[in-house]
């Protein structure tokens, strides 16, 4: 029975229950993860690292086609060449129990730390452990490499976790922008003066002159300047994705539900996420 737990079939346990849309972002992340670890594989790294903030419980299904696919954390988990160490963090309790359940089928759980709670939190622990393993020194090693996955279904990921994660040397991030969060929450906000859920996401008041500046223009303008705000304070951090490295997604109403970004404090990682946009792009097309 364990092994249907890592399987992308029915398992009795509980799914993130996704539109057809997301397929696409799950492909996107499994290619860049094969082609992280992969290169990265034979390299003097002290640890390769999987974090995975909003983790689910570990399988996807998919509407309305029925579709079943491994999530974040098995894809990570099941990789050809797996990654010496991996957080995730869930704190639905029910999707928790899901993934600890898959997890412990794992020949490779020993690997996995799991946190049952909130992202914002776990994040202290994450990022001090893998700081613990870059500061004694180690000859002939270099840092920690990390990879961050940040799928969050709207706004619960605060800058200030960002910027834990940035503060290391070697991380690259993906994260889901979630626009539709945007688009709910930013008109309310600008009537309060006081912190808002959205201030806490860009880690400040300063998207508010913006959104007042174009809120009157069309959905897509409004998105794209706050997107850009976003980059240029990952960019302020050290990250180099100055090229846009972002896909965009969209339900069947064709709104869009969220923005995929990419950064990269290294260009190799940049030639990594456009070679596995690129490989789902081509799929379809077919």
């Amino acid at each position: 029975m364990t092994q249907k737990y890592l399987e992308a079939v029915d398992d009795d346990l509980d799914f993130r229950e996704s539109g057809d849309y997301a397929k696409d972002k799950l492909t996107i992340l499994d290619g860049y993860i094969n082609r992280f670890t992969t290169a990265m594989k034979d390299k003097e790294w002290r640890s390769l690292n999987y974090i995975d903030l909003q983790a689910g419980p570990g399988k996807n299904r998919f509407s309305p086609s029925a579709d079943i696919m491994l999530g974040s954390p098995l894809l990570a988990l099941s990789t050809r060449f797996c990654f010496d160490k991996l957080f995730f963090v869930e704190i639905n309790p029910q999707a928790f129990y899901a993934l600890q359940a898959r997890v412990a089928a794992s020949d490779q759980g020993d690997r996995v730390t799991l946190f049952d709670g909130d992202c914002n939190i776990a994040v202290d622990k994450i990022v001090a452990d893998i700081k613990q393993m870059d500061k004694q020194f180690l000859e002939g090693k270099w840092p920690c490499l990390n990879l961050a996955f940040l799928d969050p279904e709207g706004l619960e990921v605060e800058w200030k976790t960002v910027e834990k994660l940035a503060s290391l040397k070697r991380m690259d991030l993906i994260i889901n922008f979630s626009t539709s969060g945007i688009t709910r929450y930013a008109g309310q906000a600008v009537e309060h003066k006081g912190d808002q859920i959205i201030d806490k996401f860009f880690g400040t008041q300063e998207w508010r002159p913006i959104y007042e500046r174009y809120r009157h223009r069309d959905n897509s303008v409004i998105r794209r300047e706050l997107i850009d705000f976003y980059l240029s304070r990952l960019t302020d951090k050290g990250y180099v994705n100055t090229d846009r490295q972002e896909l965009e997604f969209k339900n069947r109403r064709n709104v869009q539900i969220y923005t995929m970004i990419f950064a990269s404090k290294h260009e190799l990682g940049i030639r990594f996420w456009n070679s596995a946009v690129q490989d789902v792009s081509q799929l379809s097309l077919m």
